[in-house]
């Protein structure tokens, strides 16, 4: 059996999104009669959108192949994280076409419970199938985008040429400042600390940690 789904994806924000995790799921059906303790292949091929057509099935890309048994009726996952990242990247299509496909299924009484893009057809299904119709979960957090990680991580380092606030890498070893008496573990940690024009607000902060900060700094000077 064959057929095809479709998850439109948000992209609000897309650029910036770092997908942790994506799955389809797909409801596998087993006729009540069937005996067989045969295994069956799905594949999920990628479709591909010109002009919000999709290009020849010969074109299609196979993302994800899975072997299930047809002993009983249940859920199966296929991972998709590397094509829901690559959409939600792109400047183009936002939608996941899937080509699914399970030669063997029709030969062992196995079902897969796909959308028909018949809306006729559909209807009827969304009617009897709507628990079982296939679904896209995917867990995705805010990134900066690589580029502007890059970028902003080169702004703040002091390297000599800035004069505005930035980080200056600095690391206390407790035994150079005889703290190693009353300090077993760590031998030390890093204390960086802010160097250059810092604006009042950031540099007018008052807090124990600041204090405690000042306090190591100073057995330095």
């Amino acid at each position: 059996s064959e057929g095809v789904v479709s998850f439109v994806l948000s992209k609000e924000g897309g650029d910036m999104s770092l997908v942790e995790q994506a799955n389809v799921w797909l409801f596998l059906r087993l006729a009540k009669t069937n005996r067989s303790r045969a295994k069956v292949t799905i594949r999920l091929f990628q479709r591909r959108l010109s002009n919000r057509r999709p290009s020849p099935p010969q074109d299609d890309v196979l993302l994800v192949e899975k072997t299930v048994d047809t002993r009983r009726s249940g859920w199966h996952t296929f991972p998709v994280s590397t094509a829901v990242q690559t959409l939600l990247e792109s400047k183009m299509s936002s939608t996941l076409s899937l080509r699914v496909s399970c030669p063997l299924c029709a030969d062992t009484g196995a079902t897969l419970v796909l959308v028909s893009d018949n809306p006729e057809m559909s209807q009827r299904n969304n009617q009897r199938e709507q628990s079982h119709r296939p679904f896209l979960m995917a867990v995705v957090r805010q990134g900066d985008g690589l580029d502007s990680r890059r970028r902003r991580k080169r702004g703040l380092e002091c390297d000599g040429k800035v004069r505005v606030c930035c980080k200056r890498q600095f690391y206390v070893n407790f035994k150079d400042i005889g703290w190693n008496d009353w300090i077993i573990a760590p031998s030390g940690y890093h204390a960086n600390y802010c160097e250059g024009d810092c604006p009042n607000h950031m540099a007018s902060i008052g807090t124990s940690t600041l204090s405690f900060h000042s306090a190591v700094i100073n057995h330095y000077r």
